[in-house]
């Protein structure tokens, strides 16, 4: 029959079929009397916009129906700039601009209503009753008010419900007839399904056999149905909404695949990883996958990889680990990798993870291999970047070495004997490092599954979320609900980064309550060491810079050094003259044999530009004149090269850290 085509009427972006099962509320009908779970459908496949998804029915509903509640006449597809009037359902839903009507009756249904019908009698013994029910739509007032025998709640006035003829008190809701004692249900059909309210039995699985959900999180109702000759357990969403028995996916699997509603051990053939209910099997191919792998996406982009990486059934022999959670990849199930790095390989649930994968599928869309210049090239010696666009920029390859106080605007670092792009203009000092003025306009880090954009405003004050540091210059946002910032230098590295405190490389893991083994801090975002399970570092330790130019101890460069771990020898810090624990790391001069303490060398306002404003009345100034500010509150000499002048009214004072700030209040 003919269908129409409401894609554009529902969503300002193209729409694409899927396959997949999605676990996610429809756009247009809000999961009503249909639960969750979306069994193939459409959805968006532009970036961000990964939560919208939708029906095939509420995208493409049939022109004209026949339909139970109304056999009289043929109901025809009405689309309204209002909400249209349900005659059963009275709660309004997205999808209630579009439904069916009578052009006979004053009769008319939404698009949910009109995709669940419901037969006009219900045969004797079908819900432990011996007499037929027959449905009503509405309950007239004259009626005798009784109870539901479901839900036990009273009868609603307005609510579609069934009742006995013969005996009226016998009554049951339309949407209570999946919460009757006993129902059959077309993932089980052998046996009845009886209803427990509020437990378990003892013997049963605590989990929903083919959603896997734990009986005790529906809180709302307590509910479950089992079969307690076959020891089999669903939960109320899956007997509204069941998956469908077979499913075609040709990208999956070239024959059908049947679900098999059972406990059962077995092995996806999409992904390598293990099952232990419900899969889609293809007996002729002895196939059988998670549900969840129906429909893999064939090209995609990840958060840990700076190419696309696709989708390949077999790997073949060899021995590779997942770039993701660091665990081996099977070769002889499906897997992603890349065509332009061999080594590189990721499991498929890995890869299509939430907070791994920006959601957008990329098989047909050719590769873009033009990514948006940082600058234009002049000349051999100038460029015109995009965050100075009003003067040129000129390369400086000779080694020459600036003042302590020349900070590059991108990194907030010194400038020290690297090349660096300076503005040609005599009134102008704005300067990067040459690698800075590379830094793409666009790039992948593992803190989002969407892509970080480089902003050059320096005029405010962020707190990068990996290293945990406040800065100013140049930052990489993302571009999800509720941004992420994070620093040019924490941008920069990858999923994994080689460290001075340990010999073997270390990985990105998000694994909440990991201990870092130098400064003993608690966080979220860590690296760790394959080999070595108990070493880990935190953002802070990670990110801490390798090498340092001038400063006022020495005036040579400073390197970052760890002390044997097993051996107990003392240091002494040159800045604060005490001892520091070398198992913490500590910042040396290989030709002077200077020892400082980190916290000594970095502060709280070392990635701040002189200059920069955290409020409307506080500055991060220079501290590198022979007499150095007091602190307010610990009343030290501050011994690093900026610290934060407040100003209260007329008076000026000055704090070495953020923690003495925040101890005096406001």
């Amino acid at each position: 029959m003919e269908r129409a085509d409401l894609s554009q009427l529902h969503h300002h972006h193209p729409l694409v079929p899927f396959n997949r099962f999605a676990y996610s509320l429809c756009e247009v009908c809000c999961g009503d009397l249909l639960g969750l779970n979306i069994y193939g459908g459409y959805r968006c496949n532009e970036l961000g916009c990964d939560k919208s998804v939708f029906h095939k029915d509420c995208i493409n509903p049939l022109k004209e129906i026949n339909h139970s509640m109304h056999p009289e006449h043929p109901l025809k597809l009405i689309i309204r700039t209002c909400p249209v009037e349900c005659f059963f359902n009275s709660n309004p839903t997205k999808g209630f601009e579009v439904g069916y009507d009578c052009s006979v009756c004053d009769f008319k249904l939404c698009l949910a209503c009109a995709r669940t019908p419901e037969p006009l009698v219900l045969p004797g013994n079908s819900y432990g009753h011996q007499h037929p029910l027959r449905f009503i739509s509405r309950p007239c007032n004259g009626m005798i008010l009784t109870f539901c025998k479901a839900c036990s709640k009273g009868v609603s006035l307005v609510m579609p419900l069934y009742i006995c003829p013969e005996c009226e008190e016998f009554v049951i809701h339309v949407g209570c007839l999946d919460l009757f004692p006993e129902a059959y249900h077309s993932s089980h059909p052998q046996h009845p399904l009886k209803s427990f309210r509020g437990q378990v039995p003892d013997y049963a699985d605590r989990n929903c056999l083919l959603c896997e959900n734990k009986f005790d999180q529906f809180h709302w109702l307590h509910l479950l149905h089992h079969c307690d000759v076959c020891n089999f357990s669903i939960c109320r969403e899956c007997i509204r909404n069941p998956p469908p028995v077979d499913v075609e996916c040709l990208k999956t699997h070239e024959h059908r695949l049947q679900l098999v509603p059972r406990l059962i051990e077995f092995t996806c053939n999409a992904c390598g990883t293990q099952g232990n209910r419900n899969p889609y099997f293809c007996l002729q191919c002895n196939f059988m996958i998670h549900r969840e792998c129906i429909d893999l996406p064939r090209v995609i982009k990840i958060n840990r990889h700076d190419h696309r990486i696709s989708y390949t059934r077999r790997l073949g022999h060899g021995e590779l680990k997942c770039r993701v959670c660091r665990k081996k990849v099977d070769r002889f199930y499906g897997a992603y990798t890349c065509s332009k790095c061999p080594s590189f390989a990721a499991h498929a649930r890995c890869s299509t993870r939430d907070d791994v994968w920006d959601m957008v599928e990329l098989e047909g869309t050719p590769e873009d291999e033009d990514e948006i210049a940082p600058y234009e090239v002049n000349d051999d010696n100038t460029i015109r970047h995009f965050s100075h666009d009003h003067h040129n920029l000129q390369i400086n390859k000779d080694g020459m070495i600036l003042s302590e106080s020349t900070l590059c605007k991108a990194c907030v670092f010194q400038i020290g004997s690297e090349p660096f792009y300076i503005c040609n203009h005599h009134q102008c000092d704005f300067i990067l490092h040459e690698k800075c003025a590379n830094l793409p306009r666009e790039k992948r880090h593992v803190l989002n599954n969407l892509p970080f954009k480089l902003y050059t405003d320096s005029r405010f004050t962020f707190k990068c979320a990996l290293c945990y540091q406040y800065y100013t210059g140049f930052s990489y946002e993302s571009g999800c609900e509720f941004p992420v910032d994070i620093d040019v230098r924490c941008a920069l590295i990858s999923d994994s980064i080689e460290h001075e405190s340990h010999p073997h490389p270390l990985y990105y893991t998000s694994k909440y309550n990991n201990q870092c083994s130098r400064c003993g801090k608690k966080g979220f975002h860590f690296f760790k060491c394959d080999e070595c399970d108990d070493y880990v570092l935190d953002g802070e330790c990670a990110m801490l810079p390798k090498k340092v130019m001038k400063n006022r101890y020495d005036d040579h460069p400073l390197f970052l050094s760890y002390g044997d771990m097993n051996v107990d020898e003392k240091y002494w810090c040159e800045a604060c003259e005490t001892k520091l624990d070398p198992k913490k790391g500590f910042y040396t001069c290989n030709d002077c044999g200077v020892v400082l303490h980190i916290s000594c060398v970095f502060g709280d306002f070392s990635y701040i530009m002189p200059g920069s404003m955290t409020s409307p009345k506080e500055e991060v100034v220079s501290n590198t004149s022979i007499c150095r500010q007091l602190c307010a509150v610990c009343n030290s000499r501050c011994k690093l090269p900026s610290v934060l002048k407040v100003s209260k009214g007329e008076d000026v004072v000055y704090f070495c850290s953020f923690k003495c700030r925040y101890h005096l209040g406001q």
